[in-house]
């Protein structure tokens, strides 16, 4: 007499094997999908939210006076709170002022900049000198909006 399984079984058994490995398979790609799903799904509101954010720079109040570049910024449109993440500072002969800052503006507030080596504020402090009377061709404030969305606010004369 032979030993061993039959046919019966060994084909249940194969049958039972697979759609263990199937369900297994099955709960894992139900929970990752929903984990993308809801991942994706804040992210694209956060980034409808701050697609409304605009940084605006008063034209009539950039000015350079002793060394001091004062400016006016206002966040507006968006309900998010944006980090200003910097300033660059374009002259008519091509030369760039670039700074590094960190503030904070919440949703409609109007801050006035003032950025210069005169003013020690180490946050607003250009790298270079603006000088008096220099001609200057852009203004360009950068901030991240959700730490994430770059917004930009620029004026150019």
């Amino acid at each position: 007499m032979r030993k061993g399984l039959s046919p019966l079984i060994a084909s249940v058994l194969l049958v039972a094997f697979t759609m263990a490995v199937a369900a297994i398979i099955v709960t894992w790609i139900t929970g990752f999908t929903q984990q993308q799903t809801t991942s994706i799904g804040t992210r694209g509101e956060r980034q409808v939210l701050c697609s409304y954010s605009v940084l605006s720079v008063d034209r009539d109040d950039v000015n350079v006076i002793s060394n001091i570049l004062n400016a006016t910024v206002t966040y507006s449109g968006g309900t998010e709170l944006v980090n200003i993440t910097g300033f660059t500072v374009r002259d008519a002969n091509g030369i760039t002022y670039v700074n590094a800052t960190l503030i904070t503006l919440a949703a409609n507030e109007t801050r006035n900049m003032a950025v210069g080596e005169s003013r020690k504020f180490t946050n607003y402090v250009l790298s270079g000198n603006v000088s008096s009377g220099v001609a200057l061709a852009e203004f360009r404030v950068t901030g991240l909006c959700q730490s994430q969305y770059v917004v930009v606010g620029s004026v150019k004369f």
